[in-house]
């Protein structure tokens, strides 16, 4: 395999997994009270419906009392709705809800929400780039994560992003690391405490989200603490499917991994 392609298929198992926290059916604590736009895209995306959520968002865009707000929105069910797509209508979605994102943070550039949904959809985007790009893009997404976090620390999502971006730079290779240089070398300051504290701190914050439980899970297996691994994985299989419409494939992620786990003495 050459050097280009395997640092591409580690970038995208980061990549791949950052875009999994763009879901969350719960709003915001520091959402604003939803107009009737808003509140329409909640309850369609509660049942699964992400068009005519995406839909109600964007008419909620254009009032300028929820615009910030249904922007973010619309990011999300852009997203989740490229994840079930493909070809040029996935390029389409993924565009717009990146596009979207770059719109609420010029809207509003002191607001964190905006500049942690922008390094989400970045990362869902950056999944069908070439290894030049999504070394590219990765330096946008951890800025804009540390923008975000800078403004607000207390959003579950921006540290689980930058959880799987410490873990996944972290995790290159010798060789990897060589042939990064012609694309600009590989971005500093990643390591897996990093990753464990902060997915760590995106539990912390938001205990009922599925796929934090799943990644920190995940990671603890990495760095060889299975009995952590282990809680978290039995943490995440028994929530409630309801902080993402992606809930029941990371149960069943975490089901399977659970399986591999050495068995306890």
């Amino acid at each position: 395999m050459s050097v280009s392609r395997t640092i591409t298929l580690a970038l995208g198992l980061w990549l791949a997994t950052t875009a999994g926290v763009l879901g969350s059916r719960a709003a915001s604590a520091d959402d604003a009270a939803p107009g009737d736009g808003l509140a329409r895209g909640d309850q369609a995306y509660a049942h699964g419906d992400l068009p005519a959520a995406a839909a109600a968002y964007e008419q909620a865009s254009h009032d300028s009392s929820s615009r910030l707000v249904a922007l973010c929105r619309l990011v999300r069910a852009q997203s989740e709705m490229a994840e079930d797509s493909s070809g040029e209508s996935q390029q389409r979605l993924m565009s717009s809800a990146v596009a979207h994102a770059r719109e609420a943070v010029a809207l509003a550039p002191d607001s964190a929400q905006g500049h942690v949904w922008l390094a989400a959809a970045l990362g869902r985007q950056a999944l069908r780039q070439g290894p030049k790009s999504r070394l590219a893009m990765a330096r946008e997404i951890k800025s804009e994560v540390d923008r975000g976090i800078a403004l607000d620390p207390n959003i579950g999502r921006a540290y689980h992003v930058r959880g799987l971006w410490n873990r996944n730079i972290a995790s290159l290779n010798f060789f990897e690391r060589s042939g990064a240089a012609m694309f600009g070398g590989v971005p500093p300051g990643a390591s897996i405490d990093n990753a464990v504290a902060d997915l760590e701190k995106a539990v912390a914050l938001e205990p009922d989200y599925v796929n934090h439980r799943l990644e920190l899970g995940r990671t603890y297996h990495m760095v060889h603490r299975d009995a952590d691994a282990r809680r978290e994985l039995e943490k995440c299989i028994a929530l409630p499917p309801t902080s993402s419409a992606r809930d029941a494939r990371y149960q069943d992620e975490a089901r399977a991994l659970l399986s591999r786990l050495p068995k306890q003495p």
